[in-house]
């Protein structure tokens, strides 16, 4: 059985099957939800969504000759709302993603009004003279601006190449049957 594709790359049934079952064999078990309610069917979407970034990030790597390097990293949580769940998650267990993100975000930078406005309005953050902070901030807003420009187009990514099955839509898909998000 197929849970979708990343091109023309089939992501089995049975690679979500196994990322549930480390899932539910390792510490946070107590945690997850039982398998047969809305929850739990979409935490297997959930982690649909990052088996397909991971493929997307591997595709997009190879296709770029980027290999990886480094050891897995922890994310913290201000890093994953501003990254957004599925490239935080991807980012922190996948080297390749590390090594994409920095050839994807290679160009980004921060002018000096923007860190001068900054500095301005966080002194309680930067109390110092900003030449004296200015170094500081710039490596602060240019890793932040750098996560939201790797988390845009990771998602750009995505939607070219992947296609799901049905049963393994994103979570936040109204046309799932287990949506929850009403207003």
């Amino acid at each position: 059985m197929i849970a979708g594709w990343v091109g023309e790359r089939a992501i089995p049934v049975a690679a979500i099957d196994e990322r549930v079952a480390a899932l539910r064999a390792g510490p946070y078990a107590a945690r997850l939800p039982h398998p047969a309610t809305m929850e739990g069917r979409n935490l297997r979407r959930w982690l649909t969504q990052a088996i397909a970034a991971e493929g997307v990030i591997e595709q997009e790597a190879r296709q770029r000759g980027l290999v990886a390097t480094g050891e897995p990293q922890p994310v913290t949580l201000a890093a994953a709302l501003r990254t957004g769940g599925v490239a935080a998650a991807v980012l922190a267990v996948h080297p390749l993603a590390r090594a994409l993100r920095a050839a994807v975000t290679a160009d980004v930078t921060v002018d000096e009004a923007t860190a001068e406005d900054y500095h301005r309005r966080n002194r309680d953050r930067h109390p110092q003279p900003y030449p004296r902070e200015r170094d500081a901030i710039i490596a602060t807003l240019r890793e932040q601006a750098s996560e939201r420009r790797f988390a845009h187009w990771l998602d750009e990514r995505c939607a070219a190449l992947v296609r799901l099955a049905p049963g393994y839509e994103h979570p936040a898909d109204p046309a799932q049957p287990d949506y929850t998000h009403h207003h």
